[in-house]
């Protein structure tokens, strides 16, 4: 490696490259005491491992290594009034959020009760209709069918209203949820959240449904313990693992610590499963046979699950997921295949009427932020075209549509700038507003919205930094060509799944000789490279300008993967940028 004599900061064409400093001293320590290659060791220095300990326990760990269920507070509670439920045969709705995470989740606690014998029903609400989490509308619904225990799922931490009017008619109320808790939380029975008063550190970053698959595993435990099964009648866990890493990786939960371990396993689960309902959906979209990736859910998998909440109603994704008949199966994998192409049809049409607004106005080339409205838009696809819209102009936007003769909208944040601080600041132009620091929804009164505007402008504008906007990659290691072998992809496999807070390892190189290049579809560029005795193909993806001639790199950023193709499958270096 020569890393040693390269620069801190690299300007490439698209992006600044921030090379990470490794500890090399550490780096020394792992190569010898794992064995494992050099370039490896190095990268896992710039992982947050600090020790011998931490670099064995990320690659090598197993489900034996998660936390115990009961580090979560009031988790023996929860199960109590829920083996109460099922032996007096109460009648108990699951109340999910309509994303991947809540449905999944939902099918989890509704497939897992249900083989107790328990009477389960479930309720996940409509996007456009009823909104985001518990409604009062709802909940009126579910006691006037008896239900008497509502478990909600990935939701309800700031439902106040509907849980006082749940408990007024006499249902308890237990919260599973991973969003942050208010000051005064609401008055539910029991609320299981790991960020919560008490937060556990372990166990903060748990999807919706990871706290879901954590009930489930107290519960097991609690009946173990009462003897109802002997060892080998017990319920099987790691089958539920494959819909935990479909909402984990599809929510972008920071795959570390906990999350990582039941990722990593859940795609092997996914892999093999025998879940009527997913081998359609595998099957759709053209993943018949082999090992799931993290790509496989966030590109192929999220989207059609996602597709039905995102325009009205998650029903049919929930339902694909909990049936046990082949022939139903395949109609709802069918039925999810147009609703995403439906969907992708109205992100488009969206997509390209806000560009039409954007060139309209002039303004939008000098402002900090961009807001825009129309009483046309559907509320489902707001926040994937303010993502798209944030991508291609570099500014903090917020997507804004009518709903009931009330604003709703959706916003998505850029670099390292706090969307949610922003929004703080003009909260009296606000009616509610929620999220974190890279995504939140708001809502407001038609009055309210022209105050709006330029409050958000200006909040904007006073707090965002030229470091914020400046779109950086950070690279693990300056490497030379002959250091990819297939012993370190086999290495750089144990890292995955990649995703939040675990990146895809990113390298560059220089001092290589470009042997062919050619342009792919118009804006493909494709590299075959040498350097010494190696050889790669590299493909950049969208790299270049519709009449950009080809350009001749003298520096190279890139991640290599694995390129099957017949049978066969070679390195390929994945390029993200070049200099």
């Amino acid at each position: 490696m020569n890393s040693k004599i390269a620069p801190d900061t690299i300007k490439g064409t698209h992006f600044f490259w921030q090379l990470k400093i490794p500890n090399q001293r550490l780096a020394d320590e792992l190569e010898k005491a794992l064995t494992i290659p050099p370039l490896l060791a190095l990268i896992l220095t710039t992982r947050n491992i600090n020790s011998q300990g931490q670099a064995k326990d990320f690659l090598y760990s197993s489900l034996k290594d998660m936390h115990s269920p009961y580090q979560l507070p009031d988790i023996d509670k929860a199960v109590s009034r829920i083996a109460h439920a099922l032996a007096e045969g109460e009648q108990i709705a699951i109340y999910g959020d309509y994303d991947v995470d809540g449905i999944t989740g939902t099918a989890i606690l509704v497939h897992f009760l249900s083989s107790f014998g328990g009477r389960v029903g479930w309720h996940i609400p409509h996007r456009v209709k009823e909104g985001y989490g518990l409604n009062t509308g709802a909940l009126t619904k579910l006691h006037s069918r008896g239900v008497t225990l509502v478990v909600t799922v990935d939701c309800g931490s700031t439902d106040h209203e509907p849980i006082q009017l749940a408990r007024e008619h006499g249902m308890d109320i237990i919260i599973t949820d991973h969003h942050k808790l208010p000051d005064t939380p609401p008055e539910a029975n029991v609320i299981l959240n790991p960020k919560g008063h008490g937060k556990i550190p372990e166990l903060a970053d748990l999807a919706g449904v990871g706290v879901a698959f954590y009930l489930a595993t107290a519960i097991r435990a609690y009946f173990r313990r009462e003897g109802r099964w002997s060892g080998s009648e017990q319920p099987n866990l790691k089958k539920y693992l494959d819909l935990v890493a479909l909402g984990t990786l599809a929510d972008m939960a920071p795959l570390t610590g906990t999350n990582r371990i039941l990722a990593s396993n859940g795609l092997s689960e996914l892999s093999r499963t025998s879940r009527p309902g997913l081998l359609a959906l595998k099957e759709t979209c053209g993943l018949r046979g082999g090992k799931i990736s993290n790509w496989d859910v966030l590109f192929r998998l999220g989207p059609r699950l996602n597709a039905p909440g995102r325009l009205g109603s998650s029903d049919p994704a929930l339902r694909l997921l909990l049936t046990t008949d082949c022939a139903e199966a395949q109609l709802l994998a069918q039925q999810l295949e147009e609703l995403n192409r439906q969907r992708q049809s109205v992100e488009d049409q969206l997509l390209a009427e806000a560009l039409s607004l954007i060139e309209a106005n002039k303004d939008y080339e000098q402002s900090s932020s961009l807001v825009l409205a129309s009483p046309g838009w559907h509320k489902g696809v707001l926040g994937l075209v303010a993502s798209r819209l944030t991508e291609r102009f570099n500014k903090p936007t917020i997507l804004l549509t009518l709903v009931d003769e009330h604003w709703e909208g959706s916003g998505r944040s850029v670099g390292n700038f706090d969307l949610y601080q922003a929004l703080a600041r003009c909260s009296k132009h606000l009616v509610r507003f929620g999220g974190h620091r890279l995504a939140a929804g708001l809502g407001l009164t038609q009055s309210q919205l022209t105050e709006f505007f330029p409050a958000f402008e200006e909040a904007v504008k006073e707090g965002i930094t030229s470091k914020d906007i400046t779109k950086t990659r950070k690279v693990d290691a300056v490497v030379h060509l002959e250091e990819i072998t297939p012993e370190l992809m086999t290495y750089l496999e144990r890292m995955q799944p990649y995703g939040v807070g675990n990146p895809e390892p990113i390298f560059c190189c220089r001092d290589f000789q470009v042997e062919d290049s050619r342009v792919l579809k118009g804006s493909h560029l494709r590299l075959r490279l040498r350097q010494d005795k190696a050889r790669f193909t590299g493909i950049g993806f969208n790299l270049l300008e519709s009449d950009q001639l080809l350009p001749s790199p003298q520096w190279l950023l890139f991640s290599p993967r694995w390129n099957h193709w017949r049978g066969e499958r070679q390195i390929q270096l994945h390029i993200i940028d070049y200099k």
